[in-house]
């Protein structure tokens, strides 16, 4: 069981939103996932059930039996929201808890004992934390072994995301629990030369602690959090709903690759000979394969009537380039020199990132695009000039 904490002690950056839409995607791919709203806002909870009257019991309940209440569980209170997707809901009286609690010994354990009581019922526990760092968070960051930090683009962002690690580096000095921590930008709307250069920091400064994956600015996520249900049921071809595709590949691409392929239905194969294996026959889209004869291109589109490759390789022209489709799976070859490459897949018209690739970049023309980087692999037969891959297959 994966439990990753969305915290950052600034509101207003995504956290909640983030939370949801994460969870919703996971569960999409099939996994069970349960979301646990441990900020008294209650936001989790009013953004997959609005108008709803508030539920009977909640978090409150679930803290509160360690200081002498009824004895509720976290099983006790859980509700489910979707398939393979259930809520732990939470209310305001949860912000009475840190100091009904002080000096209770545990109490940062508390929410950590709840969940060792579910018995390995969920793949993933995604915990939604309060905008600060109190006792709430920290039952948060002493329940699960990953944060999620979502940060919008900003100069208050970048200096708290340093104080933030910060207390992670103190968290595991005291208690010697080791938290993985990665930055999620969000509400990125790419156009001030400001934004792009906190972007820029990030990823030189945070090394392998960000993912790949950018959220855009949408207003969709709101509207979908307002009706009370995750973009994958609102707006499934918005912004929105591509980035948080997006991040839940990413997300999934860290799970023991076996399980990833089994649960996928992909077979699994050597190092050697997987990658192409699974992008020639099966009927399954992967990220880019590369093979001795080159670059192979695959997309899941089994109800589109026309599908283009487009990127620089190709100068960004998806005439000339268009895509077989071999079952439900569209394909292309190309023969690629080593280099760093931006692409897109045209899908009727409608141009988006490849859904299989979690290595994305904001596009300089607005949007994300996927990134492809070839390794200098020495001097194989397939190498071409840059002019000859244009189009080529």
């Amino acid at each position: 069981m994966r439990t990753i904490a969305v915290v950052n002690q600034k509101g207003g950056c995504g956290k909640t939103i983030t939370s949801i839409n994460l969870s919703a995607f996971l569960a999409l791919a099939g996994r069970r996932v349960l979301l646990v709203d441990m900020d008294p806002q209650g936001h989790s909870t009013l953004g997959l059930s609005p108008g709803a009257a508030t539920p009977a019991r909640t978090m409150y309940d679930v803290f509160r039996s360690e200081t002498g209440g009824p004895e509720i569980t976290l099983a006790d209170i859980i509700r489910p929201v979707g398939e393979n997707f259930d809520l732990a809901p939470a209310d305001i009286r949860l912000s009475a808890m840190p100091e009904a609690l002080a000096g209770y010994t545990g109490r940062e354990n508390i929410l950590a004992r709840a969940l060792a009581g579910l018995d390995d019922r969920y793949d993933y526990v995604i915990v939604d934390s309060p905008p600060n760092v109190g006792l709430l968070t920290f039952n948060a960051l002493k329940a699960c072994t990953e944060a999620l930090i979502p940060m919008d683009p900003s100069f208050f962002s970048l200096h708290g995301i340093g104080k933030l690690f910060e207390t992670f580096e103190v968290l595991e000095s005291k208690t010697g629990h080791r938290i993985s921590p990665r930055v999620l930008v969000t509400l990125y709307a790419g156009r001030s030369p400001f934004v792009k250069a906190v972007l820029e920091e990030v990823r030189q400064h945070l090394a392998d602690q960000h993912f790949n994956t950018v959220v855009r600015l949408s207003v969709k996520l709101a509207e979908a959090a307002s009706h009370g249900v995750p973009i994958t049921q609102y707006a499934p071809t918005s912004v929105g709903f591509e980035d948080y595709q997006a991040l839940a590949n990413e997300v999934l691409r860290e799970e023991a690759p076996t399980a990833v392929a089994e649960d996928a239905g992909i077979a699994t194969a050597t190092a050697e000979d997987s990658d192409i294996a699974t992008a020639v026959d099966s009927d399954f889209a992967t990220a880019p394969a590369v093979t001795p004869d080159g670059v192979i291109f695959t997309i899941e589109a089994p109800h589109a009537a026309q599908v283009q490759l487009a990127g620089d390789f190709n100068d960004w022209t998806p005439d000339g380039c268009e895509m077989e489709l071999a079952g439900r799976v569209w394909k292309k070859l190309l023969k690629l020199p080593p280099g760093r490459y931006r692409y897109r897949y045209v899908v009727d018209g409608r141009w988006q990132t490849d859904p299989r690739n979690a290595a994305v970049e904001p596009s300089p023309f607005g949007g994300n695009d996927s990134l492809l980087v070839l390794d200098e692999p020495g001097t194989p037969e397939w190498v071409l000039p840059r002019a000859e891959a244009n189009g080529s297959e």
